[in-house]
């Protein structure tokens, strides 16, 4: 690779649950598959894809674009093919390691343009502004009533596809089925800190296709955490979530409510110089007039509701492109919230995010059971 010759590169990887490395304590999640990518990309002119093989078929223009690429192409592809999932087909283990994030799929093009934003692209990703994908799920209790949910796929889940993890999970009986038990998705986010009483499960159906609620040991949940952070240093790469935009339109935010602070000062300071001119004029002899009711002041706005400064709006569809039924548009075609309750918090902060004037306040969660939102509430403190 590093010849600039434009040779074209393929590394199948099977198996990404690696042997850890000597004194580590933890799993390797295709160690050498990630160092061998890093490397490539460090070195600027190479192209780079890495892809479970469940997706080469929707990266199919990206694999064109290496292979026409004049100069040096990698391309890392994780086959699913253990052979230690459980009787799960290859292509599902493959899906699988990508949807958790244990082997996640990204693009560096060196011809797409001079800096990261234009070559590197995590785009491919499910839900990629996530930490983890969150997908719908609904069964049959045993009262024959149907329960629906979101539920999200995190690496813990993904490791309890692999047979040779077994022993870090068991299996809780349905008598035993009570409040202390978390949702791995709150216990890797650190939502249940200062309470040892919980203990995380996820969801399993068994052979006979009856919902199990399993418990795992604290050792995935760290790998759970160490890999949502090493995802994080990706989207960080790819532009999502980045901290410094984020940081930067925080100060912008800053200054420009600032100068609406000035603005305000600016307008009372001359209304009470004009309230002696007027008083004056009042003086004058003036017909009788019925006394009016007193002017009720404008409310103000609530931060735990979601509203949009409609007046500001410039109509650019952002919003209402993304939940038509819970934006949008008044008889002046300016941005209101029709209603709250048609979609999630995270499309409420994702179209504050979006929104080119950071007029939409998306306000406190109406689902206190929505997943992620500890992470969302963090993303919406910039527009309360």
């Amino acid at each position: 690779l590093s010849t600039s010759l434009p040779l074209k590169v393929l590394v199948r990887t099977d198996d990404i649950s690696e042997e850890s490395p000597p004194g580590s304590g933890h799993v390797a999640f295709s160690l050498q598959s990630k160092q061998l990518a890093s490397m490539a990309i460090g070195f600027s002119d190479v192209f780079v894809l890495q892809s479970s093989s469940s997706n080469l078929f929707q990266f199919r223009d990206r694999i064109l674009e290496g292979l026409s690429y004049p100069g040096p192409a990698l391309f890392s592809v994780f086959s699913g093919a253990s052979g230690n999932a459980s009787g799960l087909p290859p292509y599902l283990t493959a899906a699988a390691a990508m949807e958790s994030r244990a082997f996640p799929a990204f693009a560096y093009d060196p011809a797409a343009g001079s800096d990261w934003a234009s070559r590197y692209s995590l785009a491919d990703n499910p839900q990629a502004e996530l930490d983890w994908p969150v997908q719908p799920f609904a069964y049959e209790d045993e009262t024959h009533q149907r329960i629906a949910g979101d539920v999200a796929f995190t690496l813990v889940d993904f490791l309890a596809c692999d047979r040779r993890y077994a022993s870090h999970f068991a299996r809780v009986p349905r008598e035993k089925w009570n409040g202390t038990l978390a949702p791995v998705l709150e216990c890797v986010a650190g939502e249940t800190r200062g309470m040892p009483d919980r203990v995380p499960c996820l969801l399993m159906v068994d052979r006979d296709n009856v919902l199990q609620k399993v418990v795992a040991d604290d050792q995935l949940v760290r790998e759970a955490r160490r890999c949502r952070e090493m995802w994080h240093s990706m989207q960080e790469l790819g532009g999502i979530n980045n901290s410094h935009a984020l940081q930067l339109l925080a100060r912008e935010r800053k200054v420009w409510q600032e100068q609406l602070q000035r603005q305000a000062e600016t307008r009372a300071r001359e209304t009470n110089s004009a309230a002696p001119a007027a008083a004056s004029a009042s003086l004058a002899p003036q017909a009788p007039v019925a006394a009016a009711a007193p002017a009720e002041p404008p409310q103000e706005k609530s931060s735990d509701a979601a509203y949009i400064e409609t007046p500001r709006c410039t109509s650019c569809d952002e919003c209402t492109k993304l939940n038509s039924r819970m934006f949008a548009y008044d008889a002046n075609k300016q941005a209101t919230i029709a209603n709250p309750d048609a979609g999630t918090y995270l499309q409420l902060v994702e179209a504050a995010e979006s929104c080119q004037v950071s007029i939409i306040h998306p306000g406190k969660p109406r689902n206190p059971n929505e997943p992620g939102l500890e992470e969302l509430l963090k993303r919406a403190e910039l527009f309360l």
